[in-house]
């Protein structure tokens, strides 16, 4: 059914973008400040996402890697550091909403311009339906967080 392809295909989308920002370890990866970022997303397809919030990218790299260590299915790769970049990846095989299991792999790179800017580029391969999908995130800090809510 057209459907449940089309549900399975953003599951996995939406997978793979949990699993490109975190796989770095916390010792290992970079380090961003606090204060106001926008994030600028280009999925598959060209889909573009915009989202602007007061956070920490480190803390949450940390907080999500805790989290899909704790869920399993996916197996990350150490993290490769030359330079300003970073590479690392995942194979997965997670249940999907369907029932039965979704293989893919995922690879990062993060290219790290400064405490307060960054680029990754994912690539996914496998997972059904679909063909390899390549995904862009740009991260920038734009100043201090509000004090007001």
């Amino acid at each position: 059914m057209q459907t449940s392809a089309v549900t399975a295909a953003r599951f996995v989308a939406a997978l793979a973008v949990a699993v490109a920002v975190p796989l770095a370890r916390a010792e290992e990866a970079p380090k961003f400040r606090q204060g106001m970022w926008e994030f600028d997303r280009t999925a598959p397809g060209g889909q573009r996402m915009h989202k602007a919030q007061c956070t920490n990218p480190s803390d949450d790299m940390k907080r999500q890697n805790e989290m899909i260590e704790k869920s399993g299915g996916c197996k990350i790769s150490p993290m490769q550091h030359s330079g300003n970049t970073y590479t690392f990846s995942a194979d997965c095989n997670i249940a999907s909403p369907q029932g039965g299991l979704v293989s893919f792999r995922s690879t990062s790179v993060m290219t790290v311009e400064s405490d307060s800017a960054y680029k990754i580029e994912v690539t996914t391969s496998g997972g059904q339906p679909g063909p390899v999908g390549k995904e862009q995130l740009t991260a920038r800090r734009t100043g201090d967080c509000s004090a007001k809510k």
